[in-house]
């Protein structure tokens, strides 16, 4: 059978990947099909070494924030997922997910896509106002599981909502592995940044491609929802939005919808 994509190859990975960061790549590995590569670290996450990455061509079972399913068809997508131990205890992870979007974005950027990049808090990718990618933190005690779908082509339709690699570049075959590569090296070179420095060091990037920054916004919460003008982040990563009563609220999670889709 004829492939429309070129397998998920580990040498090839590598060789995106500069050599002091590959050190801190302690064990790679490439499954056909899984279930969910987040799920498959997390199940092992307790005697696996801090650096191991999960890559698949296809996930049955991905899931992305509050449980949503993410299904892709095979070879369609780079699905990556990376256990990591930072190794100070004391480092503050709550603004992880935002530092990620800027690790995943510095990836982007360098495989050619220089502009019409958005982050769109807590954990989305967009180019032109559609979802290119999204990230899944996931936390067992002091092991972080790092997992990320980003699309590269669409095998058949898809919402008008969803854009991948192919359509942004114009370009029908994408090098995934020099791709994977590039994120791997992102991640690793970041996560020490962040271990150093916190979230200080990538905040001022996600605020020049913040997608809700000004926009009129509809916040969810499990309590409450609460309509205003986003703010921006502060340096915890919260969303700060400036409700119709002029007082501004944070939000640490919550589902945020732009108000000029729900009229």
């Amino acid at each position: 059978m004829k492939l429309f994509f070129e397998p998920l190859n580990a040498e090839k990975i590598l060789n995106a990947i500069v050599p002091v960061n590959q050190s801190l790549l302690t064990k790679l590995e490439i499954f056909e099909t899984i279930d969910s590569t987040n799920q498959y670290l997390l199940d092992r996450a307790k005697m696996g070494p801090s650096g191991w990455v999960c890559l698949a061509e296809q996930q049955t079972q991905g899931r992305g924030r509050r449980g949503r399913s993410w299904f892709s068809e095979p070879g369609s997508s780079v699905m990556c997922s990376l256990l990591w131990r930072f190794s100070n205890e004391l480092v503050d992870v709550s603004g992880l997910s935002i530092a990620v979007g800027v690790m995943l974005t510095r990836a982007i950027k360098k495989f050619g896509v220089l502009t019409g990049i958005q982050l769109k808090w807590p954990n989305d990718v967009l180019y032109a106002n559609r979802k290119l990618a999204g990230i899944l933190l996931e936390r067992r005690g002091e092991n972080i599981i790092i997992g990320l779908g980003l699309n590269v082509k669409f095998l058949k339709p898809v919402s008008a909502e969803y854009i991948d690699l192919a359509e942004i570049t114009d370009q029908s075959i994408l090098d995934r592995n020099y791709l994977t590569g590039l994120i791997l090296e992102e991640l690793f070179k970041g996560l020490l940044i962040y271990q150093a420095k916190g979230l200080a060091a990538f905040i001022d990037e996600w605020r020049l491609l913040d997608f809700f920054v000004n926009k009129e916004v509809a916040v969810s919460t499990t309590e409450k929802t609460i309509v205003g003008t986003a703010q921006g982040i502060n340096e915890q990563g919260e969303l700060l939005v400036l409700d119709q009563a002029q007082t501004l609220q944070r939000f640490c999670y919550g589902d945020v919808t732009v108000r000029r889709y729900l009229e």
